[in-house]
């Protein structure tokens, strides 16, 4: 079958379309006039003026909305302007001049003009031009039509400077730039409550760490000729309805400084300048950046916070989601990904540690989630030069800098989580039981009042000289209430009786919890030094392999020095695996879970003899003395286990801070002193690194470990010491457990005290 063309045709608008994409993509008048300013900040404006004039009637109000960013010239309006949908954006992911992530890249948003007005006078110019682009564009045009949107034409004209208008001066000199619309006869009634909406719909907008270099937006109103000061949309309110606020810096003398201050109560706490090297461990004398600044502000969702700002919950969501998170300026530019709601942005990890560490801020361990903290980090390109940017523009080199950088901020957002959960557990102090018994004894206090009341009223007459109730009845409501108290007494009895039961029974179970604690610390803490032990003796084994099987196939007689050699080696690993498995198995015997006399020098000397050979591959000498007491007499009531794992925990954190030790300085000392009567105590001081500013409490929370790795991440279990703390404070007779930044040995100090079992 024959077939004939007949000519091409495209695809035809009608000029209805554009008004239907602008009022149906679009949700409110508030996000249309938002999408307008957003259009600014992609163009790099640094400010954007909203500016209602505003009659009785919508169609009689005028809104000018004016920037002073890049502006367009004729052929961007004609090209892009003009163009729905236009792709001028898309694959263009940074503005112009200020580098900022574009907002905008459907090119659909200035089709929100028709749903704000029925006409809009736009005129605009670039940096360094003589002249002003006028645009006009009636949206009435397209309403009641069958024509095409390309038969639609607007006016575009060419005005000389300077231009002044109704509402002031347009642009007046050469040197000036931006856009500068006019939207005539307003569809909506903008009541102050709908100008209220859009302040909260433009705070979404802002950073509430903008800068003058960065983003702002001015609103003015003027009603019937009636001018109202300027307002500026402004988020600093919500940091100062914060529940915390937190300002660290590295100064230029490497000294780190901190302020801790809680709005709630009004508190500030100030740490004394502290010096690089004591604030942080393994970091060197002085960080590897330069002088830089850190503030966060804690963000609590709470009626509290509320009623301080003006804005509803579900804004305050959508704040957080565009705000949280921790950003990084330089010279007060965004540096990005920094701080971006994205998971890239995340760049501290901060929801894996609370996805780690879930408990609330009362409980042991808690972590600040991402949800909760606004902040930024402030550097600078001539003090920081360190700090630099990646070829791609992605961020910054990663390199040991950036690193401690890192580190730096993760250890100021972990000192505030442990004030923050210290204060938290102070305000909720309250001893449960202490208040029930108070209670009982008030109502104790009125039933005896009662019964002497009735007491007596039986003795005397009233007022009325009418004669007093028979004895009979009196003495039957003395014995009613004689009953109630009794069974009242012998309920509470049955209560305190049935509390101290259930006090047992907890106090077994958390023995027995901490019994199997103590033995998981026993097998992390030795799981390194098996797996190097067993790898020894799997490696030898092989090796004796070899050299049998060389002699099978050679012929030659097998070399007796050379097997003497690997067999020992064998021995050596796997006595060392035996070793370690007797103390795992021997720890699971009830005898060990039983409080008994033990002997704590014997107990340190057992598991110091265990390590020998780590101790000799690290060159560490070590060393036990007693003061004022002898060996045998250094007996405490306790569990064996808890000591053992005491020992073990405290070996493995020396051993750690004695990496960056020279081999020959390399030393651990144990004193076991009588500090009066039956008082003991006990130090452990090594010669390593020393604790950090502060951890001296610190280091006892659960979840909380010094140990880390290059990134500032924690690498170890933080439930070590917490368990010792434990086991020292419940298990013994008024044990007691601090620790010191620095002992006699240079290094940590740990210092056990307890009562001696004679």
């Amino acid at each position: 079958m024959a077939r004939r063309q007949l000519g091409k045709k495209p695809f035809d608008m009608s000029a209805r379309v554009p008004m239907q994409l602008g009022r149906e993509s679009i949700s409110s008048s508030t996000v249309a006039v938002s999408e307008l300013i957003k259009n600014g900040y992609d163009a790099d404006a640094e400010d954007v003026h909203v500016e209602f004039y505003l009659r009785d009637s919508p169609a009689l109000s005028t809104l000018v909305i004016r920037d002073d960013g890049n502006g367009m010239d004729t052929e961007t309006i004609a090209d892009h302007w003009l163009k729905i949908g236009t792709d001028f954006k898309n694959g263009i992911e940074l503005s112009i001049n200020k580098k900022r992530i574009l907002t905008g890249a459907k090119g659909l948003g200035r089709l929100g003009l028709d749903r704000l007005s029925k006409k809009v006078i736009l005129f605009t110019k670039k940096k360094g031009s003589n002249s002003i682009i006028q645009l006009v564009v009636d949206w009435r045009k397209y309403e009641k039509t069958n024509a095409s949107i390309s038969e639609i034409q607007h006016d575009i004209y060419e005005q000389d400077l300077p231009l002044s208008g109704k509402y002031g001066d347009i642009f007046t000199s050469a040197e000036q730039s931006g856009t500068y619309m006019v939207l005539v006869g307003l569809k909506d009634n903008w009541t102050s409550g709908f100008i209220e909406d859009l302040k909260q719909e433009l705070r979404l907008l802002i950073s509430p760490y903008s800068t003058a270099n960065d983003f702002s937006v001015i609103l003015h109103q003027t009603l019937n000729n009636t001018q109202l000061p300027p307002e500026i949309v402004d988020t600093q309110e919500l940091l100062k309805a914060a529940s915390w606020e937190v300002k660290a810096a590295v100064d230029d003398n490497n000294r780190v400084k901190l302020s801790f201050k809680n709005n709630s109560t009004g508190e500030k706490i100030e740490q004394v300048p502290t010096p690089w090297r004591n604030w942080i461990s393994k970091q060197g004398d002085k960080p590897l950046f330069g002088p830089l600044s850190f503030e966060f502000h804690y963000m609590v969702r709470s009626k509290e916070f509320f009623s301080k700002v003006d804005m509803s919950a579900r804004n305050w969501s959508k704040f957080m989601e565009l705000n949280r998170g921790v950003r990084i300026y330089r010279d007060d530019f965004r540096v990005r990904p920094y701080g971006e709601p994205t998971g890239k942005g995340d760049w501290l990890d901060l929801g894996y540690r609370k996805a780690a560490s879930p408990g609330g801020i009362k409980q042991g361990g808690w972590r600040i989630g991402p949800s909760q903290i606004i902040g930024a980090v402030s550097i600078s390109k001539t003090t920081n030069a360190i700090l630099n940017d990646q070829a791609n523009r992605e961020g910054i080199v990663e390199n040991e800098a950036y690193l401690q950088l890192r580190t730096f901020v993760l250890k100021v957002i972990s000192t505030f989580e442990f004030l923050a959960h210290k204060n938290a557990q102070d305000n909720d102090d309250i001893d449960l039981a202490a208040e029930l018994e108070k209670v009982v004894k008030e109502k104790d206090s009125e039933l005896n009042e009662a019964i002497d009341k009735v007491r007596a009223f039986s003795k005397k007459k009233n007022k009325n000289k009418k004669k007093a109730p028979p004895a009979k009845v009196l003495n039957q409501k003395l014995r009613d209430l004689e009953r109630a108290k009794v069974a009242h007494q012998t309920a509470l009895d049955e209560y305190y009786l049935y509390m101290k039961k259930e006090r047992e029974k907890l106090e077994e179970q958390k023995d027995t919890l901490s019994n199997l604690a103590s033995l998981g610390v026993l097998t992390v803490s030795f799981g390194h030094e098996i797996r190097t032990h067993s790898a020894l003796a799997l490696k030898n084994a092989r090796a004796l392999t070899k050299v049998i099987d060389i002699a099978k196939d050679t012929g030659k007689d097998i070399d007796l020095k050379q097997l003497v050699e690997i067999t020992n080696r064998m021995v050596i690993g796997a006595h060392y695996v035996d070793t370690f498995s007797k103390l795992a198995i021997n720890n699971i015997k009830p005898d060990k879970r039983t409080r008994t006399k033990v002997n704590v020098p014997d107990t340190f000397n057992y598991i110091f003899d265990m390590m020998a050979a780590t101790f000799e591959k690290m060159g560490l000498q070590w060393s036990f003395k007693f003061v004022r007491i002898k060996k045998e007499d250094f007996n405490v009531r306790s569990y064996a286990i808890d000591w053992e794992s005491i020992a073990i925990n405290l070996i493995t954190n020396s051993t750690w801070a004695l990496e960056d030790t020279p081999r020959d300085e390399r030393r651990i000392e144990v004193l076991f002193e009588r500090v009066g009567g039956t008082r003991l105590k006990l130090a452990f001081m090594d010669s390593g690194c020393g604790l950090e500013a502060g951890q001296e409490d610190t280091i006892f929370l659960p979840m909380h470990s010094r140990k880390i790795d290059n990134k500032g991440n924690s690498i170890g279990t933080g439930m070590g010491l917490s368990i010792i703390k434990g086991q020292v404070e419940d298990h013994m007779s008024s044990g007691a457990i601090t620790a010191q930044q620095y002992s006699e040995l240079g290094g940590a100090g740990f210092y056990i005290e307890v009562l001696q079992d004679n």
